[in-house]
């Protein structure tokens, strides 16, 4: 009887005490590798977000840069006719200006001292011009994010060319040119004999004959001629003037946007979600040569700008750094110190160089 009932005893109290801290033992490794893999698996996918984010961001802002102050057979610095264009720079100092280009410097500083902190992972917009150096133009404030450059650019349009003018009245409102495909009410556009170019609005299509306003103000005026007649053969340059920021997205993701002015107003459309700053220099110089680069509050010609810089700082998601981190970090993006937030995130400074097509 004493013999059967020791064979059925069970597991004694230090028994199960030695397999409980072996299975958390256990436990505890597993967790640590699923964490571990977690985070590699995030920080694979973040690597690979990131770098679509770079091709993107090359592919839509390199066009628009390289097309800024194209216009046909002519330039901007030698071309412009006694047209004010009206609306926010660079278009509304055509006439009195050979700009085809203007920025904005968050802070205003433009130097290595200049620094922001970017909290709960998004800069919010701006409402204040003064905090960008010169002061932001109105139209775009609340738009904008505390801390990022906006870059604004006219041009023609992306992978748009030259059409012909077949007929243009002298001293009318109106000129046909051989497609106008593509064309839309409200658009800027420019016509050049390569001599000389006027900007105008177009106000009306039929087939290829359009309808426009120029003259004065924000061109609003669809019975004014152009300043100076242009026989046919002279070429129509479709324009566009396009701005580039960081600015909140769907669910205040910080996002680099692009606007487009038209019609008295801007559009601005999210184009790569995860940006968290752009910051942009400058390259000035004389005959086609970069001698310096500077940030837009010490631009002083912009017909001397031959090169873009751009730099930005991308996010990947929510834990997927190397490491988790309680402090937060610093990235220089082009001179300017970001700090981001203890989030755990991956994080990559991107930069690119653009040279101008035709910048002066």
């Amino acid at each position: 009887m004493t013999r059967g009932h020791n064979q059925a005893r069970g597991f004694s109290l230090v028994e199960l005490m030695i397999a409980l801290v072996i299975g958390l033992v256990l436990l505890g490794a597993a967790s640590s590798i699923y964490i571990a893999q977690s985070r590699m698996s995030k920080s694979a996918v973040s690597q690979a977000s990131i770098q679509n984010v770079e091709n993107a961001i090359a592919a839509l802002i390199t066009p628009a840069i390289r097309a800024t102050g194209f216009n046909g057979c002519s330039t901007f610095s030698r071309s412009l006719s006694n047209l004010v264009a009206g609306g926010p720079p660079p278009v509304g100092t055509v006439g009195t200006t050979a700009a085809f280009m203007a920025g904005y410097d968050a802070i205003g500083t433009g130097g290595a001292s200049t620094s922001y902190t970017i909290s709960q992972n998004n800069a919010a917009n701006g409402v204040s011009a003064s905090g960008w150096s010169p002061a932001l133009d109105s139209t775009l404030l609340g738009s904008v994010s505390n801390g990022s450059d906006v870059l604004v650019l006219l041009g023609a349009a992306v992978r748009s060319s030259p059409i012909g003018v077949t007929v243009i009245p002298t001293g009318g409102n109106s000129l046909t040119v051989q497609d106008a495909t593509g064309l839309r009410v409200g658009q800027l556009a420019m016509v050049s004999d390569c001599l000389k170019s006027s900007i105008f609005k177009i106000t009306a299509i039929s087939a290829n004959t359009i309808t426009h306003a120029a003259g004065s103000g924000a061109m609003e005026n669809g019975t004014d001629a152009l300043g100076v007649n242009y026989p046919p053969a002279s070429q129509f340059i479709p324009l566009e003037q396009t701005a580039f920021f960081v600015g909140q997205g769907q669910g205040d993701q910080s996002t680099l946007m692009k606007a487009t002015y038209g019609s008295g107003a801007w559009t601005t459309v999210p184009l790569v979600p995860g940006v968290e700053s752009m910051q942009v220099l400058y390259g000035i110089g004389n005959a086609g040569i970069v001698t310096r680069y500077v940030a837009a509050s010490a631009v002083a010609d912009w017909t001397l700008v031959y090169t873009v810089r751009l730099g930005f700082l991308i996010q990947g998601q929510i834990g997927s750094g190397a490491t988790t981190t309680t402090a937060s970090r610093q990235f220089v993006v082009l001179g300017t110190t970001v700090t981001v937030p203890a989030d755990g995130r991956l994080r990559h400074l991107y930069e690119i160089n653009v040279n101008l097509r035709n910048a002066s």
